[in-house]
């Protein structure tokens, strides 16, 4: 473990905080040597208000060990909690373990989900608006009062009388998932976001999206009807490796001809003629930028490029006004409005200069061409910088948040923040990590013998393994060219993702592989895709193949990453683009070992991953060994149980 500035943590910490350890409100009976030494760190940096980024792999413990030290001290200090994660099923994790503090120390600890708005919505047919659609909509129904659900829970911005009761009443029943919430407030005709914001002034602990406090506007809403300001906040970012990407994604904003052509659709069918004609020319404008381009041809634009041509159209201001009020109309009809789109865009455009990129593309969607212009955020610091700093106490844990310093950096994180990578809990001896050359995904030598050749390793090993095995590759096309071999001469049976998929179809077909675990079959993914990360089948792998390094296209986003990180860290290749796909990696193999007697192997196939440049980025603990044929090393390892 380190600090930023070289400061050395005290190992003996908990011994002489043997007291305070006593009053931890941990949900388990036995708390192991590692969840003892975590606990100890994460106390010594909430007392110093320190921000901590902590490496913690699967089966460590990490939400029982965060939460604990920080609850005691939130409630010392008359602190909130907020628990942030990236998907639904990390929310009722986390829920659980709150579940189990109030069984153990019959505390009502008062604990709360939320989840993005929309989801708490009970109007009809919400649930397919883009979000800026349905904040507009959700905004106009309350200024206008046509939303029965609201009225009822407010009355001038106060909560009514029966919201008070009914929020009493669930007051009782913390800690609750958000649909709870959702149901009771449909129950009562009720708007079960209020309802959500009421409990959470009186909650100690909130899980949410990153969105909630990453997202400026609704942090600011969020944090004003709770009563309380950044500095009030110990803030736990759990799957923390996903925060960079949901941060440059949200800040990023899109233009396209499709959206263009549905706007002026809108503009013709709800007559609003100068709308009309105003984006009638600023598609002339997309097509003039983008004349003598071909299909997936990409360069860069200025600010000035595109907003000098627009300001000739009309007074910018004025037109704002126009395209608002037509934008207002139209959902108002239809609830969801393409002319809003391009409003947000266009006052996005002037917006921010420095870690963004504007780049203008051709691209091919469903056999036709499509002109994209894009306003990028390529620096996640812009948003995240700002939250850490003001926090109490900023926490950012993952089991691949490996090297920390990465995420230091690009997160902007102080220069005192404490770093800490701590190893697997889990027996050694229960996984064995190979390198397999021999072949690659690289694009230039990707053919029909390569891709045969993948095929064949990978069921060398699947055939060999007494159960299942996992196979991610790096892109839908790669998986679905290897496929038509694998599944030929796989003896097992393959199970294939598919990217159209629902979510109920997905957890259909891991039910489906799931019954297989004594059989044995194989299930081919891709490394970004649905099963890459956040799946658990405990018992049921027994091996992992990563297939190829599942690198970001070099295409010209990538390129512009990888100069400003250059200019910002002199670390433009390694977090612009090699850490962020070994991350992903990373994320793919942890889906075997998910406990401490789950033993498995985890391949990783191609000849790169051999080169010094990716093997150091491996954990210090996995110890990767070359095998040029994996079966002997696979048979002696399964031999030795």
């Amino acid at each position: 473990m380190r600090s930023r500035n070289g400061v050395q943590s005290n190992l003996n910490f908990v011994e002489r905080k043997q007291k305070r350890m006593d009053k931890l409100l941990f949900p388990h009976d036995n708390m192991r040597a590692v969840q003892k030494e975590m606990i100890a760190l994460v106390q010594q940096c909430l007392e110093k208000k320190t921000p901590l980024v902590v490496h913690a792999p699967t089966g460590l413990g990490k939400t029982a060990a965060t939460l604990a030290p920080a609850i005691s001290h939130a409630i010392s200090k008359d602190l909130v909690v907020f628990f942030l994660t990236s998907r639904h099923t990390q929310h009722l994790i986390a829920l659980k373990t709150l579940e189990e503090i109030k069984k153990k120390y019959s505390t009502p600890v008062g604990a709360i989900s939320i989840v993005g708005k929309k989801h708490l919505c009970s109007q009809p047919g919400v649930s397919t608006l883009r979000s800026d659609d349905f904040m507009e909509y959700c905004r106009a129904l309350r200024e206008d009062g046509k939303c029965s659900f609201y009225v009822n829970a407010r009355d001038a911005g106060k909560p009514t009388k029966k919201a008070e009761f009914v929020a009493g009443e669930l007051l009782k029943e913390l800690p609750l998932p958000s649909e709870k919430i959702l149901e009771r407030g449909t129950e009562q005709e009720m708007c079960a976001y209020e309802l959500t914001l009421m409990l959470a002034g009186s909650a100690k602990v909130i899980v949410a999206d990153y969105n909630h406090l990453f997202n400026a506007s609704i942090r600011e809403g969020l944090l004003a009807k709770i009563g309380k300001k950044l500095e009030q906040c110990v803030i736990i970012i759990d799957e923390g490796h996903n925060l960079p990407g949901r941060i440059r994604e949200h800040l990023t904003q899109r233009l396209s001809s499709v959206m263009l052509k549905r706007g002026i659709t809108e503009a013709k069918k709800y007559d609003y003629p100068e709308v009309l004609e105003i984006l009638v020319q600023i598609q002339d404008i997309m097509n003039m930028l983008s004349k003598g381009m071909f299909r997936n041809q990409e360069r860069l634009v200025t600010k000035d490029q595109f907003m000098n041509e627009v300001k000739k159209i009309k007074d910018f201001e004025e037109m704002k006004v126009l395209l608002e009020f037509a934008a207002d109309g139209i959902r108002e009809e239809q609830k969801t409005s393409s002319v809003g789109s391009v409003l947000s865009f266009l006052e996005g455009w002037n917006e921010g200069d420095e870690g963004y990129s504007r780049i203008l593309s051709i691209k091919d969607f469903r056999g036709e061409s499509v002109t994209l212009l894009s306003h990028r955020c390529l620096d996640p610091s812009i948003a995240a910088k700002e939250v850490i700093g003001k926090a109490h106490c900023t926490i950012l844990m993952s089991g691949t948040l490996t090297p920390t310093s990465m995420f230091t950096d690009v997160l902007g994180f102080n220069d005192d923040t404490v770093e800490k990578e701590f190893p697997s809990p889990f027996p050694v001896a229960n996984k064995m990590s190979l390198i397999v050359p021999g072949v690659t995904t690289k694009f230039t030598e990707r053919s029909e013998s390569q891709y045969k050749k993948i095929s064949d390793t990978c069921c060398s090993i699947a055939n060999e393994i007494k159960g299942c095995s996992a196979i991610f590759f790096p892109s839908y096309a790669i998986m679905e060219s290897v496929a038509k071999y694998l599944v030929e001469d796989c003896v097992k049976t393959v199970f294939t993702e598919d990217p159209r998929a629902t979510k109920e179809e997905r957890q259909q077909l891991l039910e489906r592989f799931a019954k297989y675990k004594d059989l044995g079959a194989v299930l081919l993914g891709v490394a970004a895709g649905s099963f890459g990360e956040g799946v658990d089948l405990p018992g049921i792998l027994k091996s992992v193949i990563v297939v190829g390094i599942p690198l970001d296209r070099p295409d010209l986003e990538t390129q512009e990453l990888i100069k400003y990180y250059d200019r910002k860290f002199r670390r433009g290749w390694d977090y612009g683009y090699i850490l962020p796909a070994i991350t992903k990696t990373l994320q793919n193999a942890g889906r075997c070992i998910r406990s401490e007697t789950d033993r498995g192997v985890l391949v990783f196939l191609d000849d790169r991953y051999a080169l010094p440049m990716y093997s150091r980025c491996f954990p210090k603990d996995w110890n990767p060994v070359v095998a040029v044929n994996p079966v002997p090393f696979v048979k002696k390892f399964f031999a030795q149980q």
